[in-house]
């Protein structure tokens, strides 16, 4: 989910480094012309008196939970009036629950939780989720899920906004980090794996965004032209496993438009979620999507829980059907009866710590088998305890722990890598040097260093009706510095544009970093080189420390003063308002690290990138100077490593200069010592990749290129069809940097004679098994992936398509035969004249290995 246009709307009350919920939502409220604002919907004590009552009355049928949970919402739907029915279908906070506790009808209390508790402290903030896709394994997915369920009871929350599968068609997206990859199976399996255990608690999984939501830009009004058959097959699958294997009792309406009608009042979508999908409790809404209430709960939203705007008046004049109400109350009283959180009240008291020692170890060992052996040269990994090493980056609280918005967790006083290596190797044998900011925020540019044309300190500034700095200035003025929110000067109109121009003198030589925190679209020229020159929606993502700034490195002489123009409009700015601070960083800590590598046996570089919710990035390269940090440091110590603390894929013109790579994703409380563990090697690099990692910035299926903000016009087509992730390279012929699937190991492996078992019962097509053998000198795990390949009809369907996979851990010199069944549906297609699936007769090609570009034709499948 999420909140009003870039704040994060699947909603607890607290924030951590942003502002409260009630300040985010007066602030989306204005922007939405002076809604009601919402109350908190902290769980308090008041929470306790509408949870069902421990003694209940003699004659309520819908207590005996010898029933099922469909026959007791009957009878409890049966009893209450239209009046209760509207309570509920629109009840936001605690309070509004207040008319139903004679019912026995709990307040439902909700909290986002795809990696942990947002807005809470006290509670663990497990690795990202596609950090958790990586383990490639769903009973630890289970595991993680369990623990964030019972950590969500014990702060008293009852709904949990989570998991999210939507699919990752392109790394760009801002949310990338929050889904567990670009595949369906993958995404369906861990989200059910992780929906089963958020559930064992007694709470309700609400998943998250039907359907895609593929981006943040313009993501309020973006129209997504998709076809039928890449909906059936592409980003529809994820849901229906979680629904029909994981059990989810709720689902999360997106915000885009989807062929021209906003996905949550959408009935053919909707239709196909409660009809074909499987799902038997309730949908709800993001927060504040675009489009008319009345017509969300008509096409089948059934709970307006984060759209306090909808109209009340409505359920009783007509516009919206009686049944329509009595279904929509049904769905949520099922999914209530069904999870147990009817039967179970949550505590009184919110507990203040909900953490554990086991789930922090969790944390760290999903940390460790999500991280991903990319490279290993010469097998410097793991290091020797008696090399010096140079630690370089941000390795210490600068890390970005991780995906800002809706998914941010506290990770408390967690442990920094610096710490972690320190305690494994001796302090005396470990050198730190910063040698970049990673990717953040840069000190405001000062006015000392400026002078205006005139030779005058500051910038030359004018300021324009318009957004296309034509015409006569409206003012014109002389600024000390550019740092504003709102306008740089008052009395200027809805749309304005400005201009800054003058010099800039450095005071030392060489590379100088200029940034920009941006609401709005700029245009940076320094010394006639062109740092930045594009839009942004904002700058934060609401909930979450750090904020996002962009722009570029250039080189200059210290004491020379060189021209600089800086060009502001109010286009694309967010509902926020425009704003601008021009930030630099005027000497390179690049030198000293340099030389701290020098002096060390071993470099070990750490770079990050900031991504969240309510912007997408701007490219697949590292932020700021941090290629040019590992080039410098690897032409400098020949045993280089590189630790990718990044939300996903980026580009590596520098991967053939270091020895190894790590991607460590965001590890939330892990990071530090998971990343530590696998450096020295106490533990193993056990992931594989969820996702391709692009070779160029041209790789993938089709970019947005329209406007960030929320334009109705604003259209983009998935012109790929059903070809996204590995399948859009093989269709392509296009070799990416990494393929999905890929990951090394400290061991190796080998993969005996592969046997295929047509079984053709059921849903059952075929069972593939292949004897695994560890051939190296220490326990390891390996994914075995099973793929199958065109399907035996005219239709044009994917070369390689992941039918199952699984995770096996052998210690060294043993071996163990893995089995993975292949479902009927997965070598099936939709037929989009028809409007149905069609599982063609005749053979398919079966393929086994350890990613999407590593497999052997194993055999066929003998489909009947």
């Amino acid at each position: 989910m999420t909140r009003s246009r870039g704040s994060s709307g699947e909603e607890s009350t607290k924030s951590s480094g942003g502002p409260t919920r009630r300040e985010a939502v007066a602030v989306s409220v204005a922007a939405l012309g002076g809604a009601a604002a919402l109350t908190a919907g902290l769980p308090t004590a008041a929470a306790a008196a509408t949870a069902a009552p421990r003694t209940a009355p003699a004659v309520q049928p819908w207590r005996d939970r010898r029933k099922s949970a469909a026959r007791r919402a009957d009878a409890l739907l049966a009893a209450m009036t239209l009046q209760e029915q509207i309570t509920l279908v629109t009840a936001v906070d605690v309070a509004d629950f207040a008319p139903l506790a004679h019912l026995g009808v709990p307040a439902m209390t909700r909290v986002d939780a795809s990696d942990g508790l947002r807005g809470d402290t006290g509670a663990t903030a497990f690795p990202a989720p596609n950090a958790l896709a990586a383990t490639f394994d769903t009973a630890l997915a289970e595991r993680y899920g369990a623990a964030i369920g019972a950590e969500a009871r014990g702060k008293g929350w009852n709904v949990l906004l989570g998991p999210t599968v939507d699919i990752d068609r392109n790394p760009r997206n801002g949310r990338e980090a929050e889904s567990y990859g670009e595949d369906p199976l993958v995404n369906g399996l861990i989200g059910a794996a992780v929906t089963r255990g958020f559930q064992k608690n007694d709470v309700i999984a609400q998943i998250k965004h039907f359907t895609v939501y593929n981006q943040e830009e313009g993501r309020n009004t973006l129209d997504v032209r998709v076809s039928e058959r890449a909906l059936r097959e592409v980003h529809y699958p994820a849901f229906e496993h979680t629904v029909r294997g994981g059990g989810a009792l709720s689902v999360m309406g997106s915000y885009p438009r989807v062929n021209g009608v906003f996905a949550c009042e959408n009935p053919h979508l909707i239709g196909a979620l409660k009809n074909d999908l499987g799902l038997k409790g309730y949908l709800g809404t993001d927060y504040y999507p675009s489009g008319d209430r009345v017509a969300e709960i008509n096409a089948g939203v059934d709970s307006a829980a984060l759209t306090p705007d909808t109209p009340k008046a409505a359920f009783t004049d007509g516009r919206i059907p009686q049944e329509r109400t009595r279904d929509a109350t049904r769905r949520i009283l099922y999914a209530l009866f069904a999870s147990g959180a009817y039967d179970h009240p949550l505590p009184e008291t919110p507990a203040e710590v909900v953490t554990t020692a086991a789930h922090q170890a969790l944390a760290r060992i999903t940390g460790e088998q999500a991280t991903v052996l990319l490279r290993n040269k010469g097998g410097l990994l793991p290091l020797s305890r008696n090399r010096t090493v140079a630690v370089i980056g941000p390795a210490g609280k600068d890390a970005i722990t991780g995906v800002e918005g809706s998914s941010y967790v506290d990770p408390g006083d967690f442990t920094t890598a610096l710490d972690a290596i320190r305690a494994k190797s001796g302090a005396s044998r470990v050198l730190f040097s910063q040698g970049s900011l990673g990717d953040v925020a840069l000190p405001t540019i000062p006015g000392a260093v400026l002078t205006t044309p005139d030779g005058e300190p500051g910038l030359h500034a004018e300021c324009f009706a318009g957004e296309d700095h034509s015409g006569s200035p409206l003012t014109t003025t002389t600024a000390g510095n550019i740092d504003f929110r709102g306008a740089p000067v008052g009395a200027l109109p809805a749309a304005w544009s400005a201009r800054w121009t003058g010099r800039l003198t450095p005071p030392v030589t060489g590379p100088v970093r200029i940034s920009a925190l941006l609401a709005g679209a700029a245009k940076i020229v320094v010394d006639g080189v062109t740092l930045l020159d594009e839009s942004r929606f904002l700058w934060d993502s609401f909930f979450g420390p750090k904020e996002s700034a962009i722009g570029g490195v250039t080189e200059l002489t210290g004491g020379r003063a060189v021209d600089i123009t800086v060009e502001y409009s109010t286009r694309d700015a967010g509902f926020r308002g425009p704003g601008l601070t021009l930030g630099w960083q005027p000497e390179s800590l690049i030198p000293a690290a340099v030389a701290t590598a020098k002096k060390a046996d071993v470099a070990v570089v750490f770079v990050n990138n900031y991504t969240g919710e309510a912007f997408d990035r701007d490219n697949l390269s590292l932020p700021g100077d941090q290629d040019r940090l590992i080039e410098a440091v690897a032409a400098a110590n020949p045993n280089t490593v590189v630790v990718l603390n990044t939300s996903g894929p980026v580009l590596m013109p520098w991967l053939g200069k270091v020895k190894g790579v790590l991607q460590a994703w965001y590890q939330g409380a892990a990071t530090g010592t998971g990343i530590a563990n696998i450096l020295y090697g106490d533990a193993e690099p056990g992931g594989r990749l969820p996702v391709t990692f692009p070779a160029d910035e041209q790789q993938g299926p089709a970019t947005y290129t329209g406007a960030n903000n929320d334009n109705p016009a604003n259209t983009i087509a998935y012109d790929e069809g059903i070809y996204i992730g590995y399948k859009w390279y093989d269709k392509h012929g296009a070799r990416p940097l990494f393929p999905f699937g890929h990951g090394l190991s400290y061991t190796s492996f080998r993969y005996g004679t592969a046997r295929v078992r047509s079984l053709g019962r059921g849903d059952q097509a075929a069972e593939v098994t292949v004897e695994v053998h560890n051939t190296g000198r220490r326990t390891g795990s390996e994914v075995v992936q099973v793929y199958a390949g065109h399907l035996p009809t005219r239709a044009d369907t994917p070369a390689r398509t992941l039918v199952g996979f699984a995770r096996v851990e052998l210690e060294a010199g043993r071996r163990r035969s893995v089995g993975v069944t292949v479902s009927r549906r997965a070598l099936s297609y939709w037929d989009e004249r028809g409007g149905r699936w069609v599982t063609p007769t005749g053979q398919v090609p079966v393929y086994v290995g350890r990613s999407a570009a590593d497999l052997d034709h194993v055999g066929s499948i003998t489909v009947k």
